[in-house]
């Protein structure tokens, strides 16, 4: 296959991957509301996993791709596609999206809500790194670990939604949430006629299968490009891929900006990483069976940065209460440098 013609099999896989998402997390929302799901329990589980469904999608396809191909090699450099993009997508998250929202207008940290979400996320950043560095791979039991504590944190956050919607008992926080306020809207009670059942039944499925058909695209276009020009998978993964299957936390957090929400920006990112984390490298690593190989140069590099920049975003914010302009700058400062070094790993410069 033609250089060129892989190009336009990456490239359709993001349009279909990203077009996919938005109809995938419309009807999946407008069939939670039709059900009397509550809105803030739809925001706290539909649409922050929906805005991770990419990188989830790519990564888990890579993985199933290295098991049918059966060679060891092309295991490993599919391998590399998975870890790379969730690995590079948690980095760009943050180093990128957030880091530019942050240095245009600084952003809001405050309240238990992000204490708790910040520290959280801070905190399986560590594991996953101390995973990689105790035999350079995620094994099968420390990949069911972060499955329960992704479990954990839907639970959570599911228990959060509906105590502060009031219809659990405890204290009712009517401050504003960014992990849930991107779900509000105005028709709470949606009923479905039978024509609009089957287009939204419709719209659900499609943007499923859009989603599944852009990450085999994505992975197909990304393994075929690394063999054309020689290039390790995973210099591809964490940037091209990463920042293509991030775009819905970009489009997110530059929306909500555009319109006043800034709030919105920092809970989104924060939840998408926490997910990639979890979800997906948890997943990823229990579908292989055996776990996952992780590559000398994330582990050693690609793996600190993240956690590093994370602690960056985290730390500084508990005391302050914002994520402001300096944090921005380093953070973004930090991901050009670790894509700088990859780049150059990779070109043999060092």
């Amino acid at each position: 296959m033609t250089t060129a013609l892989n190009v336009l099999m990456l490239l359709a896989g993001l349009i279909l991957i990203l077009k996919g998402g938005d109809w995938f997390v419309d009807a999946s929302v407008k069939i939670a509301k039709a059900l009397k799901i509550p809105e803030l329990v739809i925001g706290a589980t539909v649409v922050s996993i929906g805005t991770t469904l990419p990188e989830l999608l790519t990564s888990l396809t890579s993985v199933i791709k290295g098991m049918i191909a059966g060679n060891e090699q092309q295991m490993q450099g599919f391998t590399d596609i998975a870890i790379g993009n969730a690995v590079g997508s948690m980095m760009c998250n943050i180093g990128l999206i957030l880091a530019l929202v942050m240095i245009i207008k600084p952003q809001k940290a405050e309240g238990a809500s992000f204490v708790s979400k910040g520290l959280f996320l801070l905190s399986v950043s560590a594991l996953v790194v101390l995973f990689s560095i105790t035999g350079g791979a995620l094994v099968l039991w420390e990949g069911i670990i972060l499955l329960v504590l992704f479990v954990a944190f839907m639970g959570a956050n599911v228990y959060e939604a509906l105590k502060k919607s009031g219809k659990i008992k405890g204290r009712k926080d009517t401050a504003k949430e960014p992990m849930y306020e991107e779900s509000k809207s105005q028709d709470s009670d949606v009923k479905l006629d039978k024509k609009e059942k089957i287009k939204t039944a419709l719209t659900f499925i499609i943007g499923a299968g859009c989603i599944a058909g852009g990450a085999i695209f994505m992975v197909n276009g990304v393994q075929d490009l690394c063999i054309s020009f020689g290039i390790p998978e995973q210099i591809i993964a964490v940037t091209v891929v990463a920042i293509g299957t991030s775009l819905p936390e970009l489009v997110t957090s530059i929306t909500s900006l555009r319109k006043g929400n800034e709030d919105i920006g920092i809970g989104n990112v924060v939840g998408a990483n926490i997910i990639n984390a979890t979800l997906l490298l948890g997943l990823v690593s229990v579908v292989t069976g055996r776990g996952l190989n992780i590559d000398a140069f994330t582990r050693n590099y690609v793996l600190w940065f993240m956690l590093g920049i994370t602690a960056i975003l985290v730390v500084p914010s508990l005391f302050t209460k914002k994520a402001g302009r300096v944090q921005g700058v380093i953070m973004m400062a930090a991901f050009i440098t670790c894509v700088s070094l990859n780049v150059c790993s990779v070109l043999g410069v060092f």
